[in-house]
């Protein structure tokens, strides 16, 4: 068996070593840097944000319901479900007032299916133009089938 002489250990190191540097077995020192949010991308997150906001003013209406699962599946298409395995919650009824809620649900209904086809006018990406029309079109169904 050869043997390694004492000279020749701290050499194998140092060879070692700066094989390393050259691959990627050593971590890196500065992690990659994390690319800035795409257009779209920061579309998805201002339209998740008022479809949640729409869900829960519906959820605290009664017969907002079919709202709210409405806004559910929405946020579900867009990748950012409302709450992961979380059933629907119960509606609260409003002894007083309730024709005020209803008609705020209505307003904040019409002005979430602006928001809604503004997004598929000003998104880059085709597929998520024709998904943020399509949702501004079940909205409008929506309202104006609880207004008939």
């Amino acid at each position: 068996m050869m043997s390694l002489s004492r000279r020749a250990v701290p050499g194998l190191l140092v060879g070692a070593a700066a094989a390393l540097t050259g691959c990627d077995l050593l971590p890196a020192d500065d992690p990659a840097p994390v690319p800035a949010p795409t257009a779209d991308e920061l579309l998805v997150d201002a339209v998740a944000a008022q479809l949640l906001a729409a869900r829960n003013q519906a959820l605290a209406v009664a017969g907002g319901e079919s709202y709210a699962a409405l806004h559910d599946a929405h946020l579900v298409a867009l990748g950012r479900p409302a709450a992961p395995g979380t059933p629907l919650a119960s509606p609260t009824t409003l002894p007083s007032g309730a024709v005020d809620a209803g008609a705020a649900l209505v307003a904040v209904e019409q002005g979430l299916r602006t928001a809604l086809a503004d997004g598929a006018v000003s998104a880059e990406d085709g597929s998520l133009a024709r998904l943020l029309a399509s949702m501004s079109a079940a909205v409008a169904q929506l309202v104006h089938g609880a207004a008939a």
